[in-house]
């Protein structure tokens, strides 16, 4: 919990009065709890009060979890937000962690769990002491991250742009960070805008600021990201959400560092360095018309392409002890995982990359009362990945028999991979969609059971 005197704060917002209550009972021994049952409410209560947690619900009448969590972004809080449902799936979670969600909690879930979870996020806002470095080293076995890795001080040393390319939950920012805090950058600030929660209509007044009365609701000044970053470094995250409208004016500050707030007339003056991060292919986004091909070409000056967690199988072990140490707060238990339970976490293909191993690890830290977490302890979901990913025993047949069994598996994988989609599975097969379709009808496979 913050090292300062006073309780932190949250705002819970749901619809349910009795929910509401309940949460506020649980978490009365770690936090001050504000309590709303309206999130149109809630959007201005963040405006005029201070808080260090929002949590919210998934449904709601009014507005959804995830519009909430957009409009807070929109108009400027950077409050970690807690995402509580009852009704998610593996969809929802993507999502949740996309809009960058700090924490995503599935009812049923005990007190002491949400206690636990509520303090993580509290100690993570927490200012670092004063013999903490100004970054956090980042950790990993696999060759390709290792080489990534190995490249971030020497980009640190240069001013040059930055582009990060990964999927979702891949580490993106916390490489953003890196670079900030090795280069001669690092006590200056590190601004973070996440593109793709801001609504289009807000982006440009969130990047460059606007001035009293330049639209409908803006009553006073207020600067921009890029003027609070100064000489900092400005994070431009899912870059590729950006509109064509306000990827013309980024174009603009990023050819001559000139800008202007909205409805304002002064040329102000940047002087950050950009990195930005895209879990979209900008070259085909450019290809499709989608995105400025010469505002990609100004941010692919150095490109980093940060693999997933599921062609890291080095990696797994490694972080998921890294965040049993980290989240299990001093307790004795659990110490770690067996070697079972290891071999399913590496054969498990973790579509929410590092964000999904960590949040799994975190159950275990706080629930987990035996010295080891077994096999039987994980998610049906890994069981079920690992049994499919189990090797054919017909490979050790002749010729013809294997390579029916490698062609079965190879089908299988690449639909898995897919979710189902028939065209997708083709075009990373590398195979014309037709004949994809008559391997998957020879081997009986039904599409719709991997998705």
């Amino acid at each position: 919990m913050n090292a300062s005197s006073r309780l932190p704060r949250a705002l819970v917002v749901d619809d349910v009065p009795a929910f509401c209550q309940e949460l506020r009972a649980l978490l009365k021994p770690v936090c001050e709890v504000v309590l709303c049952t309206s999130p149109i409410r809630a959007l201005r209560i963040l405006r005029a009060q201070s808080f260090d947690l929002l949590i919210t619900t998934l449904l709601m009448k009014e507005l959804g979890g995830f519009e909430l969590v957009r409009r807070a972004r929109g108009q400027g809080s950077r409050l970690p937000i807690m995402l509580i449902t009852g009704h998610g799936n593996e969809t929802t979670a993507i999502e949740a962690t996309r809009l960058g969600v700090a924490d995503y909690v599935v009812k049923p879930f005990s007190g002491e769990e949400l206690r636990a979870r509520v303090e993580n996020l509290f100690d993570a806002i927490a200012p670092p002491e004063p013999d903490m470095p100004a970054w956090t080293p980042l950790i990993s076995a696999d060759a390709a991250m290792k080489a990534i890795l190995d490249t971030v001080e020497a980009i640190a040393r240069s001013d040059s742009r930055v582009l990060i390319l990964g999927e979702t939950g891949t580490g993106k920012q916390l490489i953003a960070q890196a670079i900030h805090g090795a280069s001669g950058r690092s006590a200056k600030p590190f601004v973070e805008v996440n593109c793709a929660a801001i609504p289009e209509a807000l982006l440009e007044s969130e990047l460059f600021g606007h001035e009293r009365g330049a639209f409908t609701g803006a009553t006073e000044r207020r600067i921009g990201r890029f003027e609070e970053a100064g000489a900092g470094t400005l994070f431009l995250d899912e870059i590729g959400e950006m509109s064509f409208a306000v990827q013309s004016k980024l174009l603009r500050v990023l050819q001559n560092g000139r800008f202007n707030r909205v409805g304002g007339s002064d040329n102000l003056q940047s002087r950050a360095r950009v990195i930005a991060a895209t879990n979209r292919d900008l070259q085909k986004e450019v290809e499709a018309g989608r995105f400025r091909a010469d505002l990609f070409y100004r941010l692919h000056v150095i490109t980093l392409t940060v693999p997933p967690l599921r062609r890291r199988a080095a990696d797994v072990p490694l972080l998921a002890q890294h965040f049993l140490q980290r989240l299990g707060r001093g307790r004795a238990t659990p110490r770690g995982f067996s070697a079972d339970a290891l071999d399913a976490l590496q054969r498990y293909r973790w579509p929410g990359n590092v964000r999904e191993l960590e949040h799994l690890v975190e159950r275990f830290a706080v629930l987990h009362e035996r010295p080891w977490v077994e096999l039987a302890d994980l998610p049906e979901k890994i069981l079920r990945e690992r049994e499919s990913a189990t090797p054919p025993a017909s490979l050790k047949g002749n010729y013809a028999e294997a390579r029916l069994a490698w062609e079965h598996s190879f089908l299988q994988e690449s639909l898995r991979a897919a979710r189902g989609n028939m065209a997708a599975a083709a075009r990373a097969a590398g195979l014309d969609r037709s004949q994809y379709f008559r391997l998957v009808r020879k081997h009986s496979l039904v599409p719709n059971q991997f998705r």
